[in-house]
């Protein structure tokens, strides 16, 4: 698995928990909803993917991930931080999927992702 399908995937499950009534704090307690369901290949349950590509360039002096959902037509410029620079046809990311990707982003470990992806990618741009 791509390193950014395992931030797909980890995004996904989050948004999951959420969608479930999990909260932050019970997640980080250790709560976690479970479905049994037959064993397949994950799949996207709510359409986001992270991108980080080669010969990127820093916006605003910082690294930035491209955050996309086409079936909502949300294609946006994100700082590691959360935040926004850009999105495209004035399509804006929903709030409460904002609120959830900036909770996954103070991650530790999406955290770490995200560097060693864009080292990877941009290693005259290293972080």
């Amino acid at each position: 698995m791509t390193k950014e399908k395992a931030l797909e995937q980890k995004f996904d499950e989050l948004l999951f928990q959420i969608s479930k009534g999990n909260t932050h704090d019970k997640i980080e307690k250790g709560s976690f909803f479970m479905e049994f369901e037959q064993v397949k290949e994950w799949k996207s349950k709510f359409g986001f993917s992270f991108s980080i590509y080669g010969n990127e360039h820093f916006i605003e002096n910082s690294p930035h991930f491209h955050f996309d959902n086409n079936e909502k037509g949300i294609a946006c410029k994100v700082g590691f931080d959360g935040i926004i620079f850009e999105c495209k046809r004035n399509k804006s990311i929903p709030r409460n999927i904002l609120k959830e990707l900036k909770y996954f982003l103070k991650q530790i470990d999406t955290k770490e992702l995200l560097n060693q992806l864009w080292n990877t990618k941009n290693p005259e741009l290293v972080i």
